[in-house]
């Protein structure tokens, strides 16, 4: 096993009976501190992380870093949700009001972490024309198409964070959503 690629997580599924998924906003550098507390309480998580490498000098220094800082999703009961506001590492408990939506938003970016872990976090945007690749490693995936520097690149957002990621993709594989 290659120890630079990291294990895609299980599918993003549907919350259990009485769950929910939840998005839970993090305490400054606690996010991977609070997806094992909700592994360690039965509660499904999802920490989306990527790679980064630092170098100092001649050294090099990979290591996996969340892609939205700050940010842990979890799907817990009423009573989990009660636990979880009151855990040391959460600040704030957002409520999901569209459960499928954003269910549907994190399986993209497991998808695309899943293929290439040289993901690109972009500034989240509203407007834009949506798109569906239609071939290549990224097929199925849904999203808004941006040209930056002469590259077309097709932007992933989680609307429940305001967050997005940006994969590159052959033009011809694309096709309007």
């Amino acid at each position: 096993m290659n120890s630079t690629r990291q294990p895609p997580p299980p599918e993003i599924g549907e919350p259990g009976p009485g769950e929910a998924w939840v998005v839970l906003h993090t305490r400054p550098r606690c996010e991977k501190k609070l997806e094992a507390f909700c592994r360690r309480a039965g509660m499904p998580a999802y920490l989306p992380l990527h790679r980064k490498v630092h170098r100092y000098g001649a050294r090099e220094r990979s290591f996996w870093s969340p892609l939205f800082p700050g940010y842990v999703f979890c799907a817990a009961t009423a009573a989990g949700r009660s636990t979880l506001r009151q855990n040391q590492h959460v600040a704030n408990l957002l409520e999901v009001l569209d459960q499928a939506r954003l269910v549907g938003q994190l399986e993209q970016i497991r998808q695309a972490l899943a293929v290439d872990d040289v993901i690109e976090v972009m500034p989240y945007l509203a407007a834009g024309r949506r798109v569906q690749v239609t071939a290549g490693p990224f097929k199925g995936l849904e999203g808004v198409v941006q040209r930056v520097k002469g590259r077309t690149k097709v932007v992933l957002n989680v609307d429940m964070i305001e967050q997005s990621v940006c994969v590159e993709v052959d033009s011809t594989w694309l096709a309007s959503a």
